[in-house]
């Protein structure tokens, strides 16, 4: 089983390596329904595959409509990055982090490169818990979001998540440091 989970994340990632480099349209579209399938049987939630593909899509759809406004022909860009970023993302959901992980031993030369990657990660998962928290009380408190002031709401709730983002990486690196792993 986690030979299998292994070739399939290599073969997406494979997939995702041509993708970047295809502009055949017919391609590209079969890729993204190949890439949003496999999607939807990794979190095994069509629902949950679709929403977090929502901000990738946002940002294919600005990407388009900034080379539309420049009259420049829309390219397959957006359809690449979006393909691209489903496939690479459900690739890394199927490989057995735990036993990669497990493999890589103390002192080795990838042991500081994965040590790393777990803090990087750590630290996402922080921040991602950390905007969810700000927006959703954000938006409880706000009762018009697009009247006078919700700007400046929005404003001082990005800037309260990285004030608090900041202060958590802070105390994180400190702890570290008393451990004597920050040096």
């Amino acid at each position: 089983m986690r030979a299998l989970r292994i070739a399939s994340a290599l073969l997406l990632f494979g997939a995702a390596g041509l993708t970047a480099t295809v502009a055949n349209p017919e391609y590209l579209l079969a890729a993204l329904a190949l890439a949003l399938t496999l999607r939807a049987m990794a979190f095994r939630c069509l629902r949950r595959a679709i929403q977090s593909t929502l901000p990738i899509v946002l940002f294919a759809g600005i990407l388009a409509l900034m080379q539309w406004a420049s009259s420049t022909p829309v390219s397959s860009l957006p359809l690449r990055a979006i393909a691209v970023i489903l496939l690479t993302t459900t690739a890394f959901r199927l490989l057995p982090w735990t036993e990669i992980l497990s493999a890589v031993r103390p002192g080795s030369r990838f042991f500081g490169l994965v040590l790393f990657a777990l803090f990087v990660r750590h630290f996402v998962a922080i921040f991602a818990r950390e905007s969810q928290r700000v927006l959703q009380a954000r938006r409880l408190r706000l009762s018009r979001p697009w009247g006078p002031g919700a700007f400046r709401s929005l404003t001082s709730a990005v800037a309260a998540l990285f004030s608090r983002s900041l202060t958590r990486a802070e105390r994180f690196y400190a702890a570290q440091l008393l451990r004597g792993l920050a040096e």
